[in-house]
């Protein structure tokens, strides 16, 4: 049953946290449904808790932006105090997280961080630190990439002599434990760069999948983050760009000075990345500049493709020529060792027992022709076969030897279809005189084999070495463009007039010798232009006033 709260409606519990508590309420002034947060009754009843939950919250209801709740009222109901705000309906950032198991895409994640930099550097330029950056207090829009930041009820309004709170107010004030900066954890002065931390627990989470720090006490929490080294950021999703885990490791700089020194320069790098990431390879090949990441892989894979098609052609034809002499070897051995055994038949003309020489050998399935002949070249016995007969009396002429040792030829006979074979032709001898000729046909079936073995491993190194090669320049590359990218960035935060812009990232190479001379060539320019400024202060002053007191002089003076 509705109840009433001043003169909203209060029409159920949206939510309560460990300070406040959210309620859905209607406000018939202004005819809407909102959200009304009000401080729960154990820290109403403190007078400090009051004045600052509404103080704070009013400075908070001057935010108009886009990205930001818009708050319509703030103030106190029977010593509660309150704040009526946009109803927002959507998942949390938190949620969108959880609901990407594999990881938010690098490219809705650097959109939404950029919508989150730019409310805070509107928030920061009017005064205004939030305090409570967390997944939870972001909002997405009907699941659009469109989001809204909340939850500025323990915002703080920064001031030129701000202290640290008492130990009572810190409790209140300080925000959730996991994502608090380490200045807020030691109760330090806070500014816009402590909220600047904060989205980078954020962001590293939503990349890892965890935040940074973890531990059930949050006490345990504390000492990790002022103590222990930033743990390193490995990213759910492989494709997350290196400069954005450079990005979020600046923002988590326990230091603050060597973080962001503004929202405004996070909103504008990560504006850079997404630029970056939207390139598209036709606009990179169309475009008369070439990335570093394109042209060196590309340029690379030309190089190594020719030297290793060079050296692949010669272990080729090196390998052939080895096991083609293996393979001549071979078969002037069996050819000889055949003649040694024949050579008494044939001197006895005992034609069966030659046959039956030529019989059992044609059960190897490497000979496929043998013939014997007698001393005045007759027939004595062959394999049988009157096509194969034919194809060897048409083809063992001179114009097919390709190679000759002494009386011992080879000729080359090809088939009808498959590989062709060699026919080594041996004289047979008895007692060193020439009683005939032994030819021996041997395929070639397994020279071709290991050739096409040795061409299979060839190609296939080939294409690993050649992936390696590519990979390995691409990944070079993108870590050298990289820093090239955060330079043009930064001289174009200049050219636009951003004098304020530092480039925070760290390097252990040269590299850190250009960022630090781009940081001191912003540091003289930034100076020139505040002398320029207070110069032109000093000129525009009206005649007679002091320009060191900002008083009129005494006209006798």
């Amino acid at each position: 049953m509705s109840k009433m709260f001043g003169r909203f409606e209060i029409q159920g519990e949206l939510g309560r946290g460990a300070m406040a508590i959210i309620y859905r309420g209607y406000d018939p002034k202004i005819e809407r449904t909102l959200a009304i947060k009000t401080l729960r009754p154990e820290f109403s009843a403190h007078a400090e808790y009051r004045e600052r939950f509404l103080t704070e919250a009013k400075a908070a209801g001057t935010l108009n932006h886009p990205h930001i709740v818009t708050i319509f009222d703030v103030g106190e109901v029977d010593g509660i105090p309150f704040i009526a705000m946009e109803l927002l309906t959507g998942m949390t950032l938190g949620q969108l997280g959880d609901s990407h198991p594999e990881g938010i895409p690098p490219g809705t994640l650097v959109e939404l961080a950029i919508q989150i930099a730019d409310a805070l550097d509107f928030a920061h330029r009017h005064g205004v630190v939030h305090q409570d950056i967390k997944p939870e207090n972001i909002i997405l829009q009907h699941d659009q990439l469109n989001i809204k930041m909340m939850d500025f009820g323990i915002a703080r309004i920064t001031r030129d002599t701000d202290t640290p709170s008492s130990e009572g107010a810190r409790a209140f004030l300080s925000g959730t434990p996991q994502y608090m900066s380490p200045e807020q954890i030691t109760d330090q002065p806070i500014d816009g760069r402590s909220d600047l931390y904060s989205l980078g627990v954020v962001l590293y989470e939503l990349l890892a999948g965890h935040r940074p720090y973890q531990d059930e006490d949050h006490w345990v929490v504390w000492q990790k983050v002022l103590k222990e080294p930033l743990p390193t950021l490995r990213p759910l999703n492989p494709r997350t760009p290196p400069d954005l885990i450079e990005l979020v490791n600046t923002l988590l700089a326990k230091d603050p000075d060597e973080r962001y020194q503004s929202a405004a320069g996070v909103a504008a790098d990560l504006r850079s990345i997404a630029q970056r990431m939207n390139e598209g390879t036709e606009r990179w090949l169309s475009s008369s500049v070439i990335p570093l990441r394109i042209r060196w892989p590309l340029l690379m894979a030309l190089v190594v493709a020719i030297a290793m098609v060079l050296g692949m052609i010669w272990v080729y034809h090196k390998q052939n020529s080895v096991i083609t002499e293996l393979a001549y070897d071979y078969g002037f051995s069996l050819s000889e060792w055949v003649a040694v055994q024949t050579a008494e038949d044939l001197l006895l003309q005992d034609k069966l027992a030659l046959q039956s020489w030529v019989d059992s050998m044609s059960h190897n399935r490497e000979i496929v022709y043998m013939a014997i002949r007698g001393e005045k070249g007759q027939i004595e016995a062959q394999t049988r076969g009157d096509q194969l007969v034919a194809r060897m009396a048409a083809q063992l002429k001179d114009d097919h030897i390709v190679l000759a040792r002494g009386d011992l030829r080879v000729y080359a006979v090809q088939q009808d279809a498959g590989a062709p074979f060699y026919v080594f032709e041996t004289p047979i001898t008895y007692q060193n005189h020439t009683i005939g000729q032994l030819r021996i046909g041997l395929t070639t079936d397994a020279l071709a084999t290991a050739n096409r073995t040795t061409l299979l491993t060839l190609l296939t190194w080939f294409a690993i070495v050649l992936l390696v090669v590519v990979a390995g320049t691409y990944w070079l590359t993108r870590r050298l463009q990289m820093p090239l990218d955060v330079v043009a960035n930064a001289l174009d935060q200049i050219k636009m007039g951003r004098l304020e812009h530092r480039i925070r990232m760290h390097r252990r190479d040269d590299f850190e010798r250009l960022f630090a001379a781009y940081n001191a060539m912003a540091d003289v320019l930034e100076a020139r232009q505040l002398q320029r400024d207070a110069a032109q202060i000093e000129h525009d002053l009206p005649l007679g006033v002091d320009k060191h007191q900002g008083t009129a002089k005494d006209p006798v003076e």
